[in-house]
Order: C-alpha cells, then structure tokens, then sequence
C-alpha cells in the first residue's frame, strides 16, 4: 500500500464521523443525533470486512505490556478528573462513557492504526522490553485528537481535549500495536471517559449543595 494512500483512507476514516453526521442531517435530522450508532455499525462492518483489522483480533504478547497497562489504567482514574469533560443528560452521557469509546477505538486502533503500521514508513520508532512506539502510534494519536473537532469548536477546552485525546491515543496504540487486539485499549479508553463523568458529577453536586 502507497504512503499517501495509506494517509487518504486514514484521513477518511478520522473524519468519517463528520460524514456520517452531514449525510444524515440532510436524509433525516431526526436520525442524526443517532450519527455516534450509524457511524459505530460503518466501522464495525468495515472491521468485517477487511481482515487486517485488530478490531476481531484475539490478544497477543499480553503479559509484556500487563504493567504498563495497570499503571496507565490507574494514572487514567487520576488524570480524568481534570478532563473537564461533562456531558448532559443520560443520552449523550451514555454515548460517551460507553458508545464513543468502543467506536472510536474501532475506529483508531482497529482500523487507521494497522493500514498506518503496514507502510515501512511509519514503521518502529522506539522499542525496548516493554515499550514500543511507531510512527504510525504517532500519527494515529494525532489524528484522534484532531478528529475531536468533530465533536467540539476550537478554543480552550476543547484544546485541553486534544492534548488528553493524543496523550491517551500514544499508550492507547500501544497496547493495539503489540497485542494486534482492542481488548486492552476499550476498557481503558471506557475507565477514562467514565471516571471522567463520575469526578464531573460529584464536582457538580457538591458545589450544588454549598
């Protein structure tokens, strides 16, 4: 696969969301606050469809990045908390703990991660016993965080988003990298944004109630 074909589909892929959320405010506005499912279900079927995916990918080489897994997933449970991320109603609430999550790493890990990782490129940056970074990590965390535009205007906050979305996005790809699975980066990714909700919420309540 050519370098800027790679770029194109990876390109594609990060903004699709976007895509999908025009499309369906032209068809049916109705439909298109449902965009986060129909979106979700694109990326599942392409997962489907292309079999170099890690999205179906059973697990490998675990225990070498078992650690560092733990660690981020604590520092993950610490860090939410100044996220800023508060989303409203039970709805979008549920979208971001639980859809966004599963979808996005569909999206990211499974999908933009491995048609980056397979151009000589973009290949190993560094590597030692427990970590390995490529340059395709890189770009693929990059795009993830841009791809929150999306979702959010520029400005301050939705900055602060960024920086969450690429810090995240590096270890994030990490873990789909060495393992070829999703099954380490989903239930990061969910422990992030919900303890992101829980903090939000307490935060809320207790100055509601001073």
């Amino acid at each position: 696969m050519l370098l800027l074909e790679s770029f194109a589909i990876a390109m594609l892929l990060s903004f699709s969301y976007k895509i999908f959320e025009g499309i369906l405010g032209v068809v049916s506005k109705q439909q298109a606050r449902f965009t986060i499912y129909y979106w979700g279900a694109a990326m599942i079927g392409v997962s489907v469809l292309w079999n170099n995916s890690y999205t179906f990918n059973a697990p490998q080489q675990v225990m070498k990045v078992l650690p560092l897994f733990l660690v981020i997933l604590l520092v993950n449970l610490i860090i939410s908390r100044t996220s800023g991320y508060s989303p409203a109603g039970t709805y979008n609430t549920i979208n971001f703990v639980l859809a966004f999550p599963v979808f996005e790493e569909i999206a990211f890990r499974g999908l933009i991660l491995p048609v980056l990782a397979r151009h000589p490129a973009l290949g190993q940056l560094h590597s030692n016993s427990i970590i390995d970074i490529s340059w395709a990590i890189l770009l693929t965390s990059l795009l993830f965080a841009v791809s929150h535009l999306q979702y959010y205007r520029l400005n301050r906050e939705s900055v602060r988003f960024m920086l969450f979305a690429f810090t995240g996005g590096i270890f994030f790809g990490l873990f789909a990298q060495v393992t070829g699975s999703l099954l380490l980066t989903i239930p990061l990714h969910i422990a992030f944004n919900g303890s992101a909700v829980l903090y939000a919420r307490a935060y809320a309540s207790k100055h509601l109630q001073a």
